[in-house]
């Protein structure tokens, strides 16, 4: 286990701590960059503000009102008001006005929109096959392990860091 000194920690621990981030920076970077890449592909076309749209609404039920999609999605109404249309025309999404309150603006996925998105896990997931197909099983678990306590300890840190900013 890496033990860091909080004031001067040594040249070897810093090194390690320097090479762990430099390789998680550069793995987020070429997975965000190979997922884009997918998307842009023929049979997708979408972009990340289109994708991350369509999964809020599949992961909140399919369907919600705009003001809270635009907030899920941590998007202007603006800019959510295009993306929104551009779903549409694409028939992966539709608009509807709240029978009670007709000002509220429901936004739903659809057959197509859940389709598509079931195709897009499926070709990410052959994706990471590929990119881990070389580790032996054992390699496998001690990457989860391993991964699963860095993204806790990444968890806690930005948890402490927003609670830190609220009081």
């Amino acid at each position: 286990m890496i033990q860091v000194d909080r004031d001067q920690p040594s040249r070897g621990e810093r090194t390690a701590l320097e090479e762990i981030e430099r390789s998680i920076m550069q793995i987020s970077w070429l997975a965000q960059r190979q997922f884009m890449q997918l998307l842009d592909e023929e049979r997708f076309r979408l972009t990340l503000p289109q994708f991350y749209t369509l999964l809020y609404l599949e992961q909140s039920g399919e369907s919600c009102k705009m003001s809270d999609l635009a907030d899920g999605t941590h998007q202007s109404a603006a800019s959510l008001t295009g993306v929104v249309d551009r779903l549409r025309d694409k028939q992966l999404i539709d608009r509807l006005r709240d029978d009670r309150d007709r000002r509220q603006v429901i936004v739903t996925l659809t057959p197509q929109g859940r389709e598509l998105m079931s195709e897009i896990k499926q070709a990410r997931r052959e994706q990471m096959h590929m990119a881990l197909a070389h580790l032996a099983d054992p390699e496998v678990g001690a990457l989860m392990l391993l991964l699963d306590r860095v993204l806790a300890g990444m968890a806690r840190a930005l948890e402490r860091a927003e609670n830190g900013r609220l009081a």
